[in-house]
């Protein structure tokens, strides 16, 4: 359901700030902030700027904070939360969050390795997208991918950021297992499998860093609003490069 205009503070819904975001009800007991008809390019900035402001309020009565592709969900106890003085509350911060602009995540740069064995799909990979294994890795190599969500299994992330080439769908049919650290692309979108599983995804390397480990404080490695970067490395880097990957 979403919260009637008139039942909002008229200050907080004027039309000079166009990207505000919208505030539906998700039962009772959370408060979805969603952008609608915004750039791509905003949504990066603005979906991990609100979350992390969020988490760092501490708001009493809120139980978690959830960030999507263009929207950050609020989680609360209604017996300690109104939710329409949460969402006049909550508007009020992304609009100064907004309106001062705020730093994004980290940049982290994580060795991925290309070879037979681990990347089984490169080869299909570069033919769909018209390139050779070569420019297909360097390519993947220049992206500067973002951190979209957390999500499918503890720790992977949903990254941004693949050049239009890369855009292939998934797999027609899903692999039974996918090996832990494997580096995939499929619908637009990068990601890295955390934990041996199924997967739909295009393989196409595999790095040895834990993305998640319950005994780590925090147990991911990515947070939304990271930058993530690859280095290249492995057999099939130097096959193309005559050893200068390594």
């Amino acid at each position: 359901m979403r919260i009637a205009g008139e039942d909002l503070d008229a200050n907080l819904q004027d039309s000079t700030d166009r990207v505000l975001p919208t505030v539906e009800m998700l039962g009772d007991a959370a408060v979805m902030l969603r952008w609608e008809g915004v750039s791509e390019k905003h949504l990066e900035s603005i979906v991990p700027a609100v979350w992390r402001l969020i988490c760092e309020l501490q708001l009493s009565g809120v139980r978690d904070v959830i960030p999507g592709f263009e929207s950050v969900t609020v989680c609360f106890n209604p017996r300690q939360c109104r939710a329409v003085e949460l969402a006049e509350l909550l508007l009020l911060r992304v609009r100064s969050c907004q309106t001062a602009g705020s730093a994004l995540g980290r940049e982290l740069r994580i060795s991925v390795r290309f070879s037979r064995e681990d990347s089984p799909d490169l080869e299909d990979v570069s033919r769909l997208a018209g390139l050779s294994v070569r420019d297909c890795i360097g390519l993947l190599a220049g992206c500067r991918f973002r951190v979209r969500m957390i999500g499918f299994s503890p720790g992977f992330p949903y990254l941004s950021g693949l050049p239009e080439c890369l855009r292939i769908p998934r797999l027609a049919t899903p692999r039974r297992t996918v090996p832990a650290g494997s580096f995939a692309i499929a619908a637009g979108q990068a990601g890295i499998y955390p934990q041996c599983s199924p997967g739909g995804w295009r393989l196409l390397g595999r790095t040895e860093q834990r993305l998640f480990d319950a005994s780590r404080e925090p147990p991911s490695l990515l947070r939304v609003g990271d930058l993530v970067r690859i280095d290249p490395c492995g057999p099939l880097v130097s096959e193309v490069s005559g050893g200068a990957g390594q």
